[in-house]
């Protein structure tokens, strides 16, 4: 099957750029990886928070910084020598939560609106992580498709500034559920592949 590398390319062009000299200072400080990526949560929610109070602007601008300071907790572990399995595990954790934070302040912005779009959202961008989780925990990787964490974000931003609340969170939707199954589909092949070459 035919794998599709999307290269995150807000995460390449406009995140790294700024986390990385960021970084390279917070790395001369007292701060941990582990407290900037629980202070990146913190940012990020707080752009659901926003979102929920029709500030989508600010919103989207919260959401951004935050993302930035995500990169720069894993290029500070880096350069620190501090990259370990819990770090990786917590900035995964708490990405689904400002995943779900930024999601549900766009529903509850105007439920009657938004609630029933905002669920689906939700659900789709779950399972493209969960595919990608439960992937991992036997064995292989499946980390392309439409609807990465840099798509996701792209879309809930645009949506937010643009004012497309709605069809956005029905793309968000769309989108994560379409590679929640091409990922299972690539899983399940990669599977059979390495059962193959076990039984050589």
């Amino acid at each position: 099957m035919l794998r599709v590398d999307f290269n995150y390319p807000l995460t390449r062009y406009l995140y790294r750029p700024v986390s990385r000299p960021l970084a390279a200072r917070l790395a001369r400080t007292q701060f941990t990886p582990n407290q900037v990526t629980i202070l990146s949560a913190l940012v990020t929610g707080a752009g659901g928070v926003a979102f929920l109070f029709h500030a989508y602007v600010a919103g989207v601008v919260l959401a951004l910084v935050g993302q930035i300071a995500d990169c720069a907790d894993g290029d500070m572990a880096r350069l620190q020598g501090r990259t370990s399995p819990a770090g990786a595990f917590l900035d995964s954790v708490l990405d689904r939560w400002t995943d779900a934070a930024l999601i549900l302040g766009l529903a509850f912005s105007d439920l009657e609106l938004y609630g029933g779009p905002a669920a689906l959202a939700l659900a789709g961008s779950f399972l493209v992580s969960y595919t990608r989780a439960r992937a991992q925990s036997v064995g292989v990787d499946c980390p392309d498709g439409v609807a990465t964490r840099d798509a996701r974000m792209l879309i809930i931003m645009a949506s937010a500034l643009l004012g497309w609340i709605a069809p956005g969170l029905l793309l968000l939707a769309g989108l994560g559920a379409l590679t929640s199954v091409t990922r299972t589909v690539w899983a399940m092949r990669a599977l059979g592949a390495k059962k193959d070459r076990s039984s050589l």
